[in-house]
């Protein structure tokens, strides 16, 4: 175990484009070696800071130190210093449980003060903060320390509520390695990716719209089993013409930022996935529009071109999207932690529990309490912030699946 102090070196003044150069090359001569190193530059300010051990094992931390402090005494427009600390606290900088918070909303004045103060509340210290964006919607991430924290689930909630008070968006997800390694991204369609239910709209055309669209309320909340729901709702379709499923799909209509972000999500590399409980015929045609890698759904039986009310095959319910959702990644060689899943319903919940990172999307409250944070602004786009993917910044974008 490591007893010999560590130096840590800081700098910071006036915006120099030779700050780096000069502090690295100070520390080099001064028999020191860099084990870390971090440097921001912004509002024209900058400010570096760095770990440092000696050389030489035999030599002193302190006459290290003055070595260094007699190479700083010639930089004029910056402050430095140099501090001797023990192992134990440069462990302690280093292994901290450091929660990235991504806010998103249109900008009101307060919301900083209001997230600022809620992380007060509970001794969290804020470790970095910078604006993704700012236009018709103000992007945020904070990146908190939350190591003294016995229960994150208590300061989740507390700034979920602060962000709902000022009908802002909020993502809390580790800083781990697979924030920047997920690799695959499974969407449920409807009122997800599109806006519309497509059942509610087969519904109308068989005159049946008022029954059905209470049922799917019902379900969505979870106050009615999927299944039970899904084949009381077909039974209603019955003698509805197949022929007018093209009809139907002319009506869906993409939610907005869903072609820019699928779009994006591809051109990185993603592998895209749709779980619908909804059925094949509309969303293989999401599919083909949007360059989906993989698409599931439930598929209406149909005798002499005319709906019969029955169902095809076995039902994708809550359970069977998070199976499916195991078996992509499987499939793909990715482990759990590298899947983003995006829904809206109660049936999605399995789904997004199964994700390493779930996102409720304009969901039901019962979705809410088992996703790791909810966009609510009606624009799929916040969620390539969250993933650190943004592409085109465009917050305004709708389109028909034309």
């Amino acid at each position: 175990m490591r007893t010999k102090p560590y130096l840590i070196v800081t700098a910071q003044g006036k915006y120099n484009a030779y700050l780096m150069n000069d502090v690295t090359s100070a520390v080099t001569d001064s028999g020191l070696n860099i084990v870390a190193v971090e440097q921001n530059s912004s509002f024209g300010l900058s400010i570096l800071a760095m770990v440092t051990e000696t050389i030489d094992a035999n030599d002193s931390v302190y006459a290290a130190r003055e070595r260094l402090l007699k190479k700083f005494s010639s930089f004029v427009n910056h402050h430095t210093d140099v501090k001797i600390v023990s192992p134990g606290e440069i462990s302690r900088f280093v292994n901290k449980n450091i929660q990235v918070f991504t806010i998103i909303g249109k900008d009101k004045v307060g919301i900083l003060k209001a997230i600022t103060n809620a992380l007060a509340n509970f001794r969290v210290s804020v470790e970095k903060m910078h604006h993704v964006a700012r236009g018709d919607f103000v992007v945020m991430e904070l990146w908190v320390d939350a190591s003294e924290l016995r229960d994150l689930t208590v300061l989740k909630h507390a700034i979920q509520e602060t962000c709902d008070r000022y009908q802002f968006d909020t993502i809390i997800q580790p800083d781990s390695p697979f924030r920047q390694r997920r690799r695959l991204v499974v969407f449920d369609m409807d009122r997800t990716i599109i806006e519309n239910e497509v059942i509610d709209e087969l519904a109308k055309v068989a005159n049946v719209g008022e029954e059905v669209s209470s049922i799917t309320s019902r379900a969505m909340a979870g106050e009615m089993d999927f299944k039970e729901s899904l084949r009381a709702r077909v039974k209603l379709l019955k003698g509805l013409p197949a022929e007018l499923f093209h009809d139907v799909a002319e009506t869906m209509k993409l939610t907005h930022g869903a072609l820019d972000v699928t779009q994006t999500l591809k051109e990185l590399g993603f592998k895209l996935a749709l779980i619908s409980g909804g059925f094949y015929y509309f969303a293989n045609i999401v599919k083909d529009r949007l360059g989906f890698d993989y698409v599931y759904a439930n598929e209406l039986e149909i005798k002499d071109g005319i709906v019969t009310g029955e169902l095809k095959g076995p039902i994708i319910d809550a359970d069977a999207k998070g199976r499916i959702l195991k078996e992509i990644a499987e499939k793909e060689g990715l482990t759990l932690d590298e899947v983003v899943a995006v829904g809206d319903g109660s049936n999605d919940a399995i789904m997004l529990q199964n994700a390493g990172f779930g996102i409720a999307f304009n969901s039901h409250d019962i979705l809410k309490k088992v996703a790791d944070g909810q966009l609510t602004q009606r624009n799929l786009y916040g969620l390539l912030y969250c993933l650190g993917a943004t592409g085109r910044n465009d917050l305004s974008e709708q389109a028909d699946l034309k």
